[in-house]
C-alpha cells in the first residue's frame, strides 16, 4: 500500500513540476505582449519611471487616439499588400504544387530550385528589385511592393502545398475520375478540400511574412504606400522614440495576426500535424 502511495506521490509531483514549468514558460512568452499593451495605455510620466511601473492605475487612450487619427493609412496599406500577396501565392502554389506532386514536372530538381529561392537573403535582391520597380515606374505603389513579396511567398507556398498533396492517396483522385470527374474537378472537389488545413497554415505564414516585411518596404516606398513596420520605425520626436504611440501601433499591428490565428485555429492544429502520422 505504501509503495502504491509513493508512486502516486511521485506522479503527482512530476505533474505539478510539469505544470509549473509550463506556467513559467507561458509567463516569459506573454510578458513582452503585456508590457507592450501596458506601455500603450500608460501616461507619459510612468513610461520612464524608475523602478518601472508594472501596473498602471491611470490608464489613458491618448496614444490610441493619436494612432487612429493619423496612422490608419499604413494599416490599410499593410493589409492590402499582405492579403493580395497571400491570395496570389496560394492560388499559384495550389496548381503548381499539384503539378509537381502528381505529374513530377521538372523531376525533383525544379521544386527544390524553387524552394532555394526562399533561402536567398532578401537584401541580395534589394538593388535588382529597386531597379526593376523603378523601371516599371511602380516606386511608392502597393503593386510595386507586392511583386517582391511574391518572390518569397510563392516558393515557400509551393513547397508546403506540394508536400501536403503528396500525403493525399492518389487512389481517391483515381476513384473520382472513374466516377466521371474531370482533372480540374478532382483538384477543386477532392484534393484542395482535403488539404484545407495545410492551405490555412501556409496562408497564415505567407500573410505574416508580408505583414512584417521591413526591408522591401523601406527601399520601395516613400510616402503614399508606407506600411506599418516603416510607420512604426519612423515614429520619433526630438527626445527619441514616441514609446507610448509606438507601443499602441505595435499592438494594433499584432491584433490582425492574433485574430487570424484564432479564426484559423481549428485548421492550424490539423495543418501543422498534417502528414505526421501515416497509416
Amino acid at each position: 500500500m505504501s509503495l502504491k502511495r509513493t508512486k502516486v506521490w511521485k506522479h503527482s509531483a512530476k505533474m505539478i513540476g510539469f505544470y509549473l514549468l509550463l506556467m513559467f514558460i507561458l509567463l516569459i512568452v506573454i510578458f513582452p505582449i503585456y508590457w507592450m499593451v501596458l506601455t500603450s495605455v500608460q501616461p507619459r510620466d510612468e513610461l520612464m519611471s524608475s523602478p518601472p511601473v508594472f501596473f498602471t492605475t491611470r490608464p489613458t487612450l491618448k496614444n490610441w487616439e493619436f494612432i487612429i487619427h493619423s496612422k490608419l493609412p499604413p494599416l490599410k496599406n499593410s493589409f492590402i499588400v499582405a492579403s493580395v500577396s497571400t491570395v496570389i501565392a496560394i492560388v499559384v502554389s495550389s496548381f503548381s504544387g499539384y503539378a509537381f506532386a502528381r505529374y513530377r514536372v521538372g523531376g525533383s530538381s525544379l521544386p527544390f530550385w524553387i524552394l532555394s529561392i526562399r533561402f536567398l537573403p532578401p537584401i541580395v535582391a534589394a538593388i535588382p528589385f529597386f531597379l526593376l520597380i523603378n523601371y516599371l515606374k511602380l516606386i511608392d505603389t502597393l503593386i510595386g511592393l507586392i511583386i517582391p513579396h511574391l518572390t518569397i511567398t510563392i516558393p515557400f507556398a509551393v513547397w508546403m502545398i506540394m508536400s501536403f498533396i503528396k500525403d493525399i492517396p492518389r487512389e481517391l483522385e483515381e476513384a473520382a475520375m472513374i466516377d466521371g470527374c474531370s482533372a480540374m474537378g478532382v483538384i477543386w472537389k477532392i484534393t484542395l478540400p482535403l488539404i484545407t488545413p495545410g492551405i490555412a497554415v501556409t496562408a497564415l505564414l505567407c500573410f505574416v511574412y508580408s505583414w512584417n516585411d521591413f526591408l522591401f518596404a523601406l527601399i520601395l516606398v516613400r510616402a503614399r504606400a508606407v506600411t506599418l513596420p516603416i510607420a512604426i520605425a519612423g515614429m520619433r520626436e526630438a527626445h527619441g522614440l514616441m514609446w507610448g504611440e509606438v507601443s499602441a501601433m505595435a499592438t494594433m499591428a499584432t491584433l490582425p495576426i492574433l485574430i487570424l490565428a484564432i479564426v484559423l485555429q481549428k485548421y492550424l492544429v490539423r495543418g501543422l500535424a498534417f502528414g505526421a502520422v501515416k497509416g
